[in-house]
């Protein structure tokens, strides 16, 4: 206001100095415009006055301002490494999002892997700084997209694909669903179920890139974490689990080696590549069949920990105890999702920690006597009666004290009576005889469909 009358009292000075000339020239009465240069001089003198008191009033105020902005200006700085409530997600996760236990935020350095319990099948997710890698996702459901949802990710950097097997790529559909997803990585190999489908349709429509994995495709994950695959150098279109991708992760002095649902043959071919396996986390593959894990594979790996992914109480027997065996023999520290559910593993590149503080304990067997061997035993002679007939009669070297009745293969898990259109397919070099189906059931086997022991 007062600066208003200053403003007013000068512009009406300057008005009456006017009115004054001009009736002065004109010889009219000059009281009118006297009467306005005495008016607007006193809203001047007014109005000056009044703003210079304002100022000083004001003036007492001026430095609390200033010190609210130095205020500010040091809360900037004390705060400077606390994280922007408004910051944009890192690692496709939510920074002010609490997830409970699940410790959702991805590791700023280092490297994170997740095991997921899916039951009978794999799923496993791996997180580095600014990295989300998703290898299977189980069967098909909503498991893995609500797992996902739990830790905050946001997106997916890159899906492996090992290969079109439903317990591996089901839970994909639902992921593809549910995330962007930047690449996928594939063996490349031709299945006739609508899941696989379903899975090379959503790729499709949502245009997503799509890579043929191949023994020595590589990615630079972070500047010290570095992931390759080292098998199939040619997918076998017969045999789909020994066309799984096989992934090392290496992160400083820790590797993992993810091994699908290879076989054997695929690590004997793996082995003959001469390829870098040394790695301190095995995952166990094909759920921990005694079809994989071979001895040979098992020492070129050399690993400290051994993750088997398999679903409690499931029809195959996995995980069979050859391997159980074998793994403990070898003093390697078992960890099972079917026991112990996801397993987390968290390295910095020099250590590592598992959410799991015990391992596995298995229980080597004694040996009595008749023990089942897992090698084909020698031929006993032909007992008057059988329950079948058998087609051929060896002559035998050496008695054995208890008959073989049923017979099954190292590389399946099924037993037979010896007629069996199936047992005879099986090589000698692989036969395992049992002489009761207890045996045959402790060992892990299943009987067959067609002869049905």
């Amino acid at each position: 206001m007062a600066d208003f009358l200053a403003v007013a009292g000068f512009l009406g000075f300057f008005a009456g100095c006017f009115l004054l000339v001009y009736n002065m020239l004109k010889k009219k009465k000059k009281k009118t415009a006297v009467l306005i240069i005495f008016l607007s001089l006193f809203a001047f003198v007014f109005g000056i006055a009044f703003s210079e008191t304002s100022n000083n009033d004001t003036g007492t105020t001026a430095q609390p301002v200033a010190s609210e902005s130095q205020e500010n200006e040091n809360r900037i700085e004390t705060n400077k490494d606390e994280p922007d409530p408004a910051a944009p997600a890192v690692n496709g996760t939510d920074p002010g999002k609490d997830t409970g236990d699940l410790t959702p935020s991805a590791p700023t350095s280092g490297l994170k892997v997740h095991f997921i319990d899916v039951g009978q099948g794999d799923s496993i997710f791996v997180q580095t700084k600014t990295k989300n890698i998703l290898i299977d996702a189980g069967e098909r459901g909503s498991t893995i997209v609500n797992y996902l949802h739990n830790l905050g990710v946001t997106e997916i950097d890159l899906i492996l694909s090992t290969h079109p097997h439903a317990d591996h790529i089901g839970g994909l559909i639902e992921v593809l669903q549910s995330f962007p997803v930047k690449e996928v990585i594939d063996p490349g190999v031709p299945h006739t179920t609508k899941t696989f489908e379903t899975y090379l349709t959503l790729i499709d429509e949502k245009e997503i890139k799509f890579t043929e994995g191949r023994a020595g495709l590589s990615r630079t994950l972070e500047p010290e974490i570095y992931m390759e695959i080292l098998h199939p150098a040619s997918p076998s279109e017969t045999n789909l689990n020994d066309a799984s991708l096989v992934t090392r992760i290496i992160c400083g002095q820790i590797a993992f080696l993810l091994t699908g649902d290879i076989e054997i043959e695929a690590e004997k071919e793996i082995l003959g590549r001469k390829s870098t396996l040394g790695s301190t986390v095995l995952k166990i593959a094909h759920h921990g069949s005694r079809t994989s894990t071979s001895y040979a594979f098992l020492q070129a790996v050399n690993p400290e920990v051994a993750v088997i992914m398999a679903g409690s109480s499931n029809t195959y027997g996995h995980p069979h105890a050859e391997i159980l065996q074998r793994l403990t023999e070898a003093k390697v520290k078992i960890y099972r999702t079917d026991l112990h559910g996801t397993i987390v593993i968290t390295t910095d590149g020099q250590d590592y920690d598992i959410n799991i503080k015990e391992p596995y304990s298995y229980v080597l067997p004694k040996e009595p006597a008749g023990q089942v061997s897992t090698t084909k035993p020698k031929p006993t002679p032909a007992p008057e009666t059988k329950p079948a007939p058998t087609p051929e009669t060896e002559p035998a070297t050496e008695p054995e004290p208890t008959k073989k009745l049923y017979v099954g293969s190292s590389k399946a898990d099924k037993y037979h009576y010896p007629t069996c259109r199936h047992a005879k397919r099986i090589l000698p070099e692989n036969e395992v005889w049992f002489a009761s189906i207890q045996e045959a059931k402790t060992q892990g086997y299943v009987p067959c469909g067609v002869c049905k022991p």
